[in-house]
Parts: C-alpha cells; structure tokens; sequence
C-alpha cells in the first residue's frame, strides 16, 4: 500500500484493490478479472510465472524506477531479471527486467547465545543460498544492515568465521567450555587481587605464631622480678620449660628460621636470667657482728 500511495493510488479511490493470495491472483489475471497482481516469494515461483508468462497479454512490468525506489524505502532491494531466465525457447522475458522487492533480513532476540547465532547463519547458507533467478549463490545471507543492526556476533562471524572453539571442538564440548569460560573469567579477574594478599597473610600468620609465644615470654619474665621466692622461681622454671618445649613443636618454613632462632635464644636469655637470679637469692648473707660484744683477747 505505501507504493501504491507514493503513486497517488489510495484504497477506496477509482482503483480496486482486491486482496488475494499467490494462486488466486494468477487466476484472476489470466481470466482478466484482474489488470495487475503483486507477486512475491512462493507466490513468484518459477512454474508460477512461466504459467503466467506463457500466456498472451501478460508480461512482467519492468521498473525503470528501481533505483529511485530502493533508495527511498530502505527495506526495498533492486532486482533484476536476466532476460530468457523463465524461458529460454521462447527468449522470456525478452530483455534484462528490473524489480524490486523487500529485502529479507534474519532477525533474531538480541540475548541469542553467539554459539546458536553462527548455527542460525550456518543453516541460513545452507537452506536459502542457493543460486536462484534472482540471487547468485551465497547471496544470502549477507553482512548488510537495512531496518536492524547486525549484531556483533554476526559480525564477528562475516569477518572471522566460527571462534576457535567451535571450529575444532564438537558444538556440545565447545559450548560448554564457552560457558565454562564466561563464569570462570570474572572469578579470576576478581581473585587476582585476592592471591596477591595470599603471601602476606601467610606471613602474617606464622609471625602472630611467634609473637603470641613473645607474649607468653614477656609475662614471665616480669613474673621473674616480682617474684622472690624460691618456691615461686621453680614454678617459673617450669614455666619456662613449657615455653621452649611449646615453641621447639612449632612447625616453621625455613624462610621463617631466623626469627624462630631469634625466639629460642630469648628464651634462653631469660633462662640465663632467672637461674642467674635464683644463684644469687641462695648465696646466704655474710653474718653480721653484736655492737655490745668485744672481739676475743689475744694472747
């Protein structure tokens, strides 16, 4: 109807417009109840218009304004005719005709999974590019946006064929290590930061190991200058022989030996300490003499 209005026939003016299917309106031109029908797809096959055509009186109309029409609707799509295609014994059409018709687009939802969208264009080829009257082969489909964009995986499809799983993996295995992929990529990409912290509490763990034996060290060694007794400097020699004996079952990387050697020579310091300590609290005090007793008489 927009064609029909570009050329100033409307619905309802001295025209009638009849609506008919392909098979009707062949018949209604042949018994000339009709002056011209529209035809397109099936219902422009070729035993149709050879039916047609081989009749006397009915020709294909050629559009000179082809080219006007294809670039004033852009869903139009100049076509042409080579002369003899639908018959070559009787040389028809007589000459090259040019037509127009809606150009066909393969449109499909935008979340189509890329992996289906090269299947979709992959059976697109082999179901509709084959050679016709009017289209070469592979002609169809093509990389040409009209109404829709073509979407990226199309693109990429055009220009590189099948990605490089799908190319040398059968489509169930590579489908899945596509998926595999797309939830695997963000885990890593977030992880990376998260492994660099990896060492560093690490190191923070086997420190707070020692430093928690540091502690245990420090509280004893204040008990050694509180306490006097010799009962009480036992019990924190005991005490310190459970430090050593916990430390000595520590299980160390080796980068860590020094500091762990460190720790072990502390604990022997404060040893060295409290048993220097508890020698001197043994050594009785010298005696001490009476103010009112005099010294013995030499001879």
């Amino acid at each position: 109807m927009t064609l029909l209005k570009a050329n100033g026939i409307e619905a309802g003016g001295r025209t009638a417009l009849l609506d008919l299917s392909g098979e009707d309106a062949a018949q209604a031109l042949v018994k000339g109840r009709v002056d011209a029908v529209f035809l397109m797809g099936d219902s422009a096959a070729p035993p149709i218009m050879r039916k047609l055509l081989g009749r006397p009186g009915i020709r294909i109309l050629d559009f000179a304004q082809a080219d006007a029409y294809a670039r004033r609707f852009r869903y139009l799509n100049k076509l042409e005719l080579p002369m003899g295609s639908i018959d070559f014994g009787k040389n028809i059409p007589a000459r090259n005709v040019a037509l127009i018709g809606p150009m066909v687009e393969l449109v499909a939802r935008e979340d189509l999974h890329p992996a289906l969208s090269d299947l979709l264009i992959e059976a697109a080829h082999e179901v509709h590019g084959g050679a016709s009257l009017l289209q070469r082969a592979r002609e169809f489909p093509a990389p040409l946006e009209h109404e829709y964009r073509i979407s990226d995986d199309a693109s990429r499809y055009y220009k590189s064929g099948k990605s490089f799983l799908y190319r040398y993996l059968p489509f169930w295995l590579a489908s899945l290590v596509d998926r595999m992929f797309v939830v695997l990529v963000p885990i890593v990409v977030l992880l990376i930061p998260g492994l660099r912290l990896v060492p560093a509490l690490y190191r923070w763990r086997v420190r707070s190991r020692l430093y928690r034996w540091y502690g245990v060290l420090l509280a004893l060694e204040r008990d050694i200058f509180a306490q006097s007794a010799p009962e009480k400097r036992e019990e924190l020699l005991r005490r310190l022989d459970d430090i050593e004996q916990g430390v000595n079952k520590l299980k160390m990387p080796i980068f860590f030996a020094d500091q762990f050697y460190v720790l072990r020579g502390h604990i022997g310091f404060v040893r060295d300490r409290l048993v220097d300590s508890t020698a001197r609290s043994e050594i009785p005090p010298p005696p001490q003499e009476d103010e009112g007793q005099l010294p013995p008489a030499g001879h």
